[in-house]
């Protein structure tokens, strides 16, 4: 859901009588304007509220910012410079983040926040959609809007910083849209694939791994015996027929016995070829028995 202010931070924030009252953390803080006159309130020597620039523009935004990043290195004071840039981009939780550090550093309290409100560490409102229905989430391109502003392509116009951050929003929606396909699978008309649909008789809770491997082995090695069997019978067949087939026959037998590969259980090569064509992975076998 969205970020929410804790209570005692907003009475914390009517005490200050500050100019303009914070109603709406995620505006309302931008422009750090309102931020300066917080830390005026308990530094109001060094803090002058003249230097701000109270405007909404992005110069404005930086200009006071940064004023107010060179009081807080200059007093090396435990704020987190990455709520401060969410907040002057507007990002969901980013205000929020920033006046729970600054209440309790300047308070020594700590404020109580409800776990139902979930913040994510890249603030992105991804915690708000999840927490409305399918047909109401927004699409990717809705996705990128919400999550990547104009003033962090403004601030920082490299293009493999945005390709990163539009690939990431891309994935995101991805996932989110599979997931909800895989949960709703009559709406979307989801067919299930072929694996889905294949029988797999589960492996029984008393017999061993190891010894079903080698009894299906050995029956896969009897079929290819017969296999091997019925070709040489094939092969006696053929060479009685014309002269001219013989010939050709024989140079084609030739060929495949050089090439032919007996049915023998000691040989290596010929117990690797049964293994990859017919292994079975065990994981698929084994089920967890109810108990």
């Amino acid at each position: 859901m969205v970020a929410r202010t804790a209570r005692e931070i907003l009475r914390w924030l009517e005490g200050l009588y500050l100019t303009y009252p914070v109603v709406v953390p995620k505006w309302d803080l931008s422009n750090g304007y309102a931020y300066a006159e917080i830390l005026h309130a308990y530094f109001p020597k060094e803090i002058n509220m003249f230097a701000f620039v109270n405007g909404r523009s992005l110069n404005a935004r930086l200009l006071n910012w940064t004023l107010v990043k060179q009081f807080i290195a200059k007093r090396n004071l435990a704020i987190s410079m990455d709520f401060i840039d969410a907040t002057l981009h507007g990002k969901d939780g980013g205000a929020e983040g920033l006046l729970e550090q600054t209440y309790q550093l300047l308070t020594n309290k700590v404020p109580y926040t409800d776990p139902v409100y979930e913040r994510d560490s890249v603030f992105s409102d991804h915690p708000y959609q999840q927490n409305l229905s399918y047909y109401e989430q927004a699409h990717a391109s809705k996705s990128i809007k919400n999550n990547l502003k104009v003033s962090e392509l403004l601030t920082d116009p490299s293009y493999a910083y945005q390709s990163k951050r539009c690939q990431a929003i891309l994935d995101q929606a991805r996932a989110d849209r599979q997931a909800i396909r895989a949960s709703n699978p009559g709406r979307f008309r989801v067919k299930p694939t072929l694996a889905e649909r294949c029988l797999r008789e589960p492996l029984q809770s008393d017999s061993n791994p190891q010894d079903w491997y080698m009894k299906s082995f050995d029956s896969r090695s009897r079929s290819v015996t017969t296999i091997t069997n019925k070709s040489n019978s094939i092969k006696h067949q053929s060479r009685n027929g014309s002269g001219v087939l013989l010939k050709k026959n024989s140079l084609s037998l030739s060929r495949l016995d050089k090439e032919h590969i007996e049915g023998n259980e000691d040989n290596i090569l010929y117990k690797e070829i049964i293994l990859r064509q017919h292994a079975v992975p065990l994981g698929d076998l084994l089920q967890p028995t109810e108990s």
